[in-house]
């Protein structure tokens, strides 16, 4: 029994944590809809030289924010498949900057897989930037990235730009890539609100007040008509509504005493 309880526990859990790879093309986020289509494909971001005595070092990132990375055929350095964003360092003996220098002899010194294999994901939505078309500062996290057996992820905040422009890095601090991309595909649109109308309860309420009022002003005009009747006479069944107070009293008294005794009728005395 208990192990047929927790095979159905994981398998919960299993379709709960498949549930969260999402579609680009289809993010909802508090009523605004984002559609990143148009980011759905391989970014190649070529990072600044950095001189690291004697040699020089640059960090270069492969970023497909939607799907996982497929590369050139003359790429030689790539992540394990399944990779979203992967980080590329590469090593040089002479200035790769250097127009002079056509075979600056590099070696990558390390591949690291940001984001990607069983991806998961955080989406939030930022600061509104403009009230009237409701755009926001999209935030997403991807996870599922390792490098020496320690989870990465990545950060990127998208910015709503009438401009499609480059990936921003902004830094790399305790396993997670921060990364800015101003893009229109980040100018969410507002979803309307739908008009719920009245609930199912207030609906019964109505109902049965409409009930009531048809029944005494059905049951008045009957009695006025046919038995000439005024004042309080006018009300259909008019014997038990005088009765109606006491019927309520003793129908809680039975109830309370019912309880009390775990019988109805009287207790003994």
């Amino acid at each position: 029994m208990w192990k047929f309880i927790s095979l159905f526990l994981f398998t919960i859990l299993v379709l709960g944590q498949t549930s969260l790879a999402y579609n680009c093309s289809d993010i909802v986020v508090d009523r605004i809809k984002f559609d990143l289509s148009d980011l759905n494909k391989v970014e190649e971001i070529i990072g600044d030289v950095e001189v690291t005595h004697p040699t020089y070092t640059r960090t270069n990132y492969l970023i497909n924010p939607c799907e996982p990375l497929t590369y050139k055929d003359d790429q030689v350095d790539q992540c394990e498949n399944g990779t979203y964003i992967c980080e590329i360092i590469i090593n040089y003996l002479k200035d790769p900057r250097d127009p002079k220098e056509s075979d600056p002899k590099n070696r990558t010194i390390s591949i690291k897989s940001v984001a990607g294999g069983d991806i998961k994901e955080s989406i939030s939505l930022g600061p509104v930037l403009n009230d009237v078309d409701s755009h926001g500062n999209l935030s997403i996290i991807l996870h599922g990235g390792s490098y020496k057996n320690e989870s990465q992820q990545a950060n990127i905040t998208f910015i709503c730009s009438e401009q499609n422009k480059t990936a921003n890095i902004i830094g790399y601090k305790e396993n997670t890539l921060f990364i800015e991309w101003e893009t229109k595909a980040a100018c969410g649109e507002r979803i309307p609100e739908e008009d719920k109308g009245m609930g199912g309860f207030t609906k019964f309420i109505l109902i049965i007040i409409f009930i009531v009022l048809c029944y005494f002003g059905i049951g008045a005009a009957y009695n006025y008509h046919v038995y000439k009747a005024h004042g309080w006479d006018l009300l259909p069944h008019l014997d038990f509504w005088r009765d109606f107070p006491y019927l309520v009293s003793d129908f809680f008294k039975y109830l309370v005493n019912f309880i009390r005794t775990g019988r109805g009728g009287y207790a003994r005395v």
